[in-house]
């Protein structure tokens, strides 16, 4: 077997976990905050088009969630395995709350944000502003793991907060805690969405620095050729494909094929923007902008199947103009 092959097998292999769980794949789907939402949910699980979910982060203020809260914050990722993501800024609270997560039906483990760069999380001391501090993130690893008897503490970070020269003592302070897995984006918070042209070259760095830990890649991947060109070219154990499947749904799913030696099979993204719109038609206040996203991200927004959706974004409208495009 090639070296590549090798690479692509290793992808569909589980990932143990403490208790005796598993994380069911090494391609999983990265937390999109405001998509992931209840309809996105049923849709994707209807369709079948990924193995487990990461959950967008669940915010952890000033307080312990309750068990009931948490629990129905996780309602819209069931029946499915989850990892369920949190943020804050406590580390008490947030050891807390990963006690009660992993100790919830079909939760497989917990991971700790500390890649979200939007101005106002960084202003709030929490998600990649944490960078800034290494330690603090160790330490609060090591809390979370000591409250949650079983299941997997995994953390997402960034290559940096200003600047990727900052990985190496990032990943000596995250590698300490042993967590379970890493994902890492190989942009700094700094940096935004802007491209970056030596990214994979921060994905290899920490896979020098970390040849023993499960790590996951993160960033950019829209298509299954530029996803696994990221395991070829790094030797990164998993992907976290995200925006890429608002391009094509179906995008786990291909991976998973090309990595089993099969070509995927064409798609057609009709009948699932037709369920789409049934869904969020039934929901007690009509929005289309999560079926206007996915249309515009699948046929591009000059595309004539895009501006005629835009056009009349009624319900009714829209299903009628689904429907007739076959």
């Amino acid at each position: 077997m090639t070296k590549e092959k090798e690479y692509l097998k290793k992808l569909l292999q589980p990932i143990a976990l403490p208790g005796g769980r598993f994380l069911p794949s090494r391609i999983l789907p990265g937390p999109m905050e405001g998509v992931m939402t209840n309809d996105y949910c049923r849709i994707m699980m209807e369709f079948d088009l990924l193995p487990a979910w990461i959950t967008p982060f669940i915010r952890i203020s000033e307080g312990t969630p309750r068990r009931k809260k948490l629990e129905g914050r996780l309602t819209p990722f069931h029946p499915i395995p989850i990892v369920a993501q949190i943020m804050g800024t406590y580390r008490g609270h947030l050891a807390a709350t990963a006690g009660i997560l992993s100790d919830l039906d079909g939760v497989l483990g917990v991971e700790l944000n500390c890649a979200c760069s939007s101005p106002t999380v960084v202003r709030s001391r929490s998600g990649s502003a944490h960078l800034r501090d290494p330690e603090w993130i160790r330490d609060t690893l090591l809390a979370m793991r000591d409250s949650a008897a079983v299941g997997g503490i995994g953390v997402k970070i960034r290559s940096g907060f200003e600047s990727p020269d900052e990985l190496p003592r990032i990943l000596e302070c995250v590698s300490a805690a042993k967590p379970d897995w890493i994902v890492l984006h190989y942009r700094t918070a700094k940096e935004m969405f802007r491209s970056v042209p030596d990214g994979y070259r921060r994905f290899e760095t920490a896979r020098r620095l970390l040849p023993e830990t499960i790590l996951f890649a993160s960033g950019d991947m829209f298509t299954c050729e530029k996803s696994l060109e990221v395991v070829r070219k790094t030797a990164v154990d998993g992907i976290t494909p995200a925006r890429g499947l608002m391009h094509n749904p179906w995008l786990i799913r291909d991976l998973e094929a090309v990595c089993r030696g099969e070509t995927p099979p064409e798609r057609n993204v009709v009948p699932f923007l037709l369920r789409l719109v049934e869904f969020v038609a039934e929901s007690p206040v009509w929005r289309t902008g999560l079926i206007l996203e996915i249309a515009r991200n699948v046929w591009g927004s000059d595309s004539e199947r895009f501006k005629s959706l835009t056009k009349d974004p009624r319900p009714d409208a829209m299903l009628k103009n689904i429907r007739g495009m076959g």
